[in-house]
This record gives C-alpha cells, structure tokens and sequence, in this order.
C-alpha cells in the first residue's frame, strides 16, 4: 500500500514506518495526517500544504488517517468512497494518549521541580481524560490535590469519593498551592489572580496563559516525550479500524 505522510515530528514517523510494515504488499493509498491535523483550518500541521489540497488524493481504494479532521475534508473522502479513521473519535486511543500524557506531566514534575512530589500541592484545571489520569497519579505519589473544575457535577462526584474539589469561580482561592497543572483546552483561570510564586504546567495546546518564568508549556506531550508509544497508538487505532472495514 502506498502511504502518503503529511506532517512532522516523531510520533508521525513513527507511525508512518509501522503502518508501511503493516501494509506492505497491499494495494491502495493510505493518506496519514498528523496530531492535530489543523491548528488553522486552512493548512496541515506543521506543513504549508493546504487542507484543499487533500480531496484530488482520494478515491475509492484510499483511506484517510487523521486527527480532527475537518469535516469538510471528512466529506469529501466519503463521497469519493474513501474510508476514514479519526482518531479524535477513538475512544481507546484517547483514552491510551491522555494516559501517556499525564506520565509526562508527573515525570516533569519528578524531575525538574526541586521538592518531593509528595510535599507538593497541586492543582489540575479540568477533569477530562488527562485530568482523571493525572489525579490518580499525584494521589498515588502522595501530593496534596485539587481539582478545579467548572462542572457541578464533577466537583460533587469528587467531593463523594474523598478528593478535594471546587468550581472555579471569582472567588476562587489559588494561595494553598505549589503547582497548577492545567488541563482544559480553554482559558478557565484569570491569570492575573494567581499567587505570583505558583508555578504553573500547561498541558493545553492553545495559548492559554501568557509567557512567563513560571509557566512551563508540555503540549504534544506523546510526541516529544514519548513518540515510539504515541506512534505505536496511532498506528494501532489505524489498523484496528482499516481491519474492522475488511481491507486488510
């Protein structure tokens, strides 16, 4: 099979190198795109290659691996008969990706902060995928944990089950911690009523707080960190799906 790759970093390559094993003496097109597969909507990450420059490549022996995929990109394959793997909308890739993320997280702070995380007090801003692995591991080390969150709900199943929880409001209170981890894809915080001594960890891949001494970005956590497992994961979820449509 051939196997177009679109994209940079070593997750990507990774990937593309156990897809072509994977593959081999098959027939067909594979278009890989990488993690995200847009960060503007117009150009695939990393690259300048317009997204527009993607439907001429499609037919009906193509499939189409990628991250976020727009959707008018989506479309476009499945009415040229292509078939389409997405990764965003893989539960065990997700789930699998926001587990390595957050070993990323705890192995920065276990190396680079100059406290035993067990002395520590952290925040986690968001309880998504990441957020949820993330707490399990601090309380595993024995840190200090507490989840902000801007659901009801998710601050009262915490409460129930003994973790420290609150929703973030104005009145919010940031001044009994050493680290804030933020795990939210959006600006939840007003940065500027944070104690000025709190370090904080950004794990988003936006720009949610303003550049600093004390802000340290991990976004695309799998790929610099670890990319031969992110590669693997992506591949895997690749296959799993090209092998559940019966073309391998």
């Amino acid at each position: 099979m051939e196997i177009r790759s679109f994209g940079v970093g070593r997750r990507l390559r990774e990937c593309e190198r156990l897809l072509s094993d994977a593959l081999a003496g098959l027939s067909g097109r594979l278009i890989l795109l990488p993690i995200p597969t847009t960060r503007d909507d117009k150009y695939i990450s990393g690259t300048d290659v317009s997204l527009e420059s993607l439907p001429p490549l499609f037919s009906a022996d193509t499939a189409l691996v990628g991250y976020n995929i727009p959707r008018k990109i989506a479309l476009a394959a499945a009415e040229s008969g292509a078939s389409v793997f997405d990764a965003a909308l893989d539960e065990d890739f997700l789930i699998e990706n926001a587990r390595i993320s957050a070993n990323g997280a705890l192995g920065y702070m276990l190396t680079h902060i100059s406290r035993d995380i067990s002395e520590l007090s952290i925040g986690i801003v968001g309880y998504g995928r990441i957020g949820r692995e993330l707490l399990r591991l601090c309380l595993l080390f024995g840190s200090k944990v507490m989840v902000y969150t801007t659901r009801e709900s998710v601050a009262l199943e915490l409460g129930e089950s003994g973790v420290r929880a609150v929703v973030i409001s104005e009145e919010t209170d940031f001044s009994d911690l050493d680290i804030l981890i933020n795990t939210a894809p959006a600006k939840q915080i007003d940065e500027s009523r944070l104690p000025p001594s709190l370090e904080i960890i950004d794990l988003a891949s936006g720009v949610i707080f303003e550049p600093s001494a004390r802000l340290t970005k991990l976004s695309s956590i799998p790929d610099a960190f670890y990319p031969e497992t992110a590669g693997r994961l992506y591949a895997e979820g690749a296959l799993k799906y090209i092998e559940g449509r019966g073309e391998v």
